[in-house]
């Protein structure tokens, strides 16, 4: 038996297979069901935080500075980490309060010598 028979008819079975794929791809995309057509685009948020949260978050970079959003963000962490408002902060009369921490990382050297390294 030849072998260049069955090798034609499977590289034309292939070639029909990925013709046939492809006018399914092509055919259009699926149209959506009628719960996603009745469904509104945007839904409006019953908590006024998270509306202001989302103004925020539109506003992009100018948020930064806006008070009214910095406020809405400390909101939110507070709710989301569960603090108390009514539990008052730790008194500035505490012992640890004015007591200077030293750090364990040390402070870039800002002298001749990084300015030295710098430019090499």
């Amino acid at each position: 038996m030849n072998i260049r028979l069955p090798a034609r008819i499977g590289a034309f079975a292939c070639l029909g297979l990925a013709v046939a794929m492809a006018a399914l791809a092509l055919r259009g995309s699926p149209q959506p069901t009628e719960t996603a057509r009745s469904r509104p685009e945007t839904v409006a948020p019953a908590d006024p935080l998270e509306a202001r949260l989302r103004q925020c978050q539109q506003a992009g970079e100018a948020a930064g500075n806006d008070r009214d959003c910095l406020a809405a963000w400390a909101e939110n962490r507070r709710r989301f980490l569960g603090l108390d408002r009514a539990r008052p902060a730790e008194p500035a009369s505490s012992p640890l309060a004015n007591q200077i921490v030293p750090s364990s990382i040390p402070a870039p050297d800002t002298g001749p010598a990084a300015a030295q390294l710098q430019e090499h």
